[in-house]
């Protein structure tokens, strides 16, 4: 993709521009901002393709503009999906509204940082119990991350590598666990819409001290059906890594009982479920299964021998090993 197509994808949105600024790479998408003639600015996103990718965008600009609506501080669309097809391949290209701010480094996270993230994720998830259908169940997105992790962990050559390379063994019995814990997961009620990509990289801060606030969350293109508390695992489990300066009691005091319960329209309460002779806290369940699934990205997207040098797979691995999910071979 190139500023070229990106000025012929605004031209058939009748959409006028000054300059076309330097691309911003996502893990999805790529988005070039755009200047109006008026001094506006607007996001011109490109989406890679995947599976589904189109109706993941449906649903996320669904969302999205609905959020909107009530004063989230999310994007709108300028209109529907353009598809440019070339003999090779399909890339689809949306324009947005652009929102402010800036994300923040994983050191910085402060107090207010955190209080905030847990209020604006509540405030989200109210508006969110009244939003439109989408066409995905976290139960089944949650339950294909398990078969693929499930299978790669399994594997023999995995297995060899991660004892000879990180000194690291699973507790296999772990995965028949994690399966309980989804299909607990697939019947919990009070079911609704969630955002399941709420980090770092997804929220924008603008101001400073008492005038910090969110202002933008972005990507709604993993949005799903399901239990609240999927959605609260997912970014707790990122920030207990990413909290560099935070002890996890911090943590979670700040973005949840502070920030989401204290602060915020919705309150959350653990779901704590008797399933056959097994006993589930579901919030910990669950983010215990989402620290997994980063360290299964982590042994598939790098070399083992240079992981020990990532903090963010240190910190995970630490994390993992406390909880006795991993551990060490002697």
């Amino acid at each position: 993709m190139n500023e070229t197509v990106a000025a012929q994808v605004l031209q058939k949105y009748g959409l006028d521009f000054r300059a076309i600024h330097s691309p911003q790479k996502g893990y999805r998408n790529t988005g070039y901002p755009v200047t109006l003639p008026d001094g506006r600015l607007i996001n011109l996103i490109f989406y890679k393709r995947e599976l589904n990718i189109v109706q993941r965008i449906r649903d996320a600009n669904r969302i999205s503009n609905f959020l909107a609506t009530y004063d989230l501080p999310t994007r709108q669309t300028f209109g529907k999906i353009i598809c440019l097809k070339t003999p090779t391949s399909e890339t689809y290209g949306v324009p947005y509204t652009y929102l402010p701010g800036q994300t923040i480094p994983w050191e910085a996270y402060t107090m207010r940082h955190l209080k905030l993230l847990g209020m604006t994720m509540s405030h989200m998830h109210a508006v969110l119990q009244q939003a439109p259908a989408v066409h995905h169940s976290i139960a089944d997105e949650c339950s294909a991350l398990y078969d693929r992790m499930r299978r790669y962990l399994y594997d023999n050559g995995v297995i060899k590598a991660l004892h000879s390379k990180l000194g690291l063994e699973i507790h296999q019995s772990m995965f028949d666990h994690f399966n309980t814990v989804l299909l607990v997961g697939q019947k919990l009620p009070s079911q609704q819409v969630l955002h399941m990509d709420f980090v770092r990289g997804n929220v924008l801060f603008s101001g400073e001290a008492d005038t910090l606030k969110i202002s933008g969350i972005l990507d709604f293109e993993k949005t799903a059906y399901g239990h609240r508390v999927f959605d609260i695992a997912r970014t707790l489990a990122f920030l207990l890594v990413d909290c560099k300066f935070k002890s996890e009691a911090k943590v979670r005091k700040y973005f949840l009982r502070s920030g989401y319960n204290k602060h915020g329209k919705v309150q959350f309460s653990k779901p704590l479920i008797i399933f056959g002779r097994q006993r589930f806290d579901m919030l910990e369940e669950l983010v215990d299964f989402f620290l997994l699934h980063d360290f299964y990205k982590f042994l598939r997207h790098n070399p083992y021998e240079f992981l020990e040098q990532n903090e963010h797979f240190v910190r995970t691995e630490f994390l993992l090993l406390r909880k006795g999910i991993l551990r060490k071979r002697g």
